[in-house]
């Protein structure tokens, strides 16, 4: 490679979101060896912020795949199937996918700015108050796949923003279709 397609090579790269391309071929005296580097696209997703413990830059950045466990993962609490996340386009596009098989849709962000939440603490209840699914949605969608009848669901930030707020909304499932719950917090 010689140092004006290296120079265009770069000048490319930063024009490109920052990334660099790594060389082809073995290193070449008087050539440096670049590294591809990751680039991120940026959302309006507010990752959980725990009270007491800081969240670590990676965790609290918009746009960011959560380390750890999959919160896209399908998860049973007896005949109760539930799934929640959304962090990152990756995730919003598996829950996409995923949503015609629930009859349930949560959305929590912030009021006014359209920022997503998670780290939300969700209970579902029968017509009688009784409990029927307590989970925390680890991104700002939560999707579960209710029998067909009358319910409330309460739902409460677990994070620094809306914390302690609980908001609650009443539904009913006939057996088609999906009933969608949007909620939002005050910034």
């Amino acid at each position: 490679m010689t140092n004006g397609n290296l120079k265009s090579l770069m000048a490319m790269a930063l024009m490109f979101g920052g990334a660099a391309a790594q060389s082809a071929g073995p290193e070449q005296p008087g050539v440096l060896g670049l590294q591809l580097a990751e680039t991120r696209t940026e959302y309006g997703i507010r990752p959980a912020e725990t009270l007491g413990s800081p969240t670590s830059p990676d965790a609290a950045a918009p746009g960011r795949e959560s380390s750890g466990e999959a919160s896209s993962e399908i998860k049973t609490a007896g005949d109760i199937r539930y799934v929640s996340g959304g962090i990152g386009e990756s995730e919003r596009a598996e829950l996409d996918a995923l949503s015609s098989q629930f009859n349930l849709r949560l959305l929590f962000a912030t009021e006014g700015s359209g920022e997503y939440l998670s780290s939300v603490q969700v209970n579902i209840l029968d017509a009688q108050g009784g409990p029927i699914l307590t989970a925390e949605s680890k991104g700002p969608w939560f999707l579960a796949q209710l029998p067909a009848g009358d319910y409330s669901v309460d739902v409460t930030p677990t994070g620094l923003r809306g914390q302690d707020e609980t908001q609650r909304k009443t539904f009913s499932l006939d057996g088609s279709g999906q009933s969608r719950l949007d909620f939002y917090w005050k910034k």
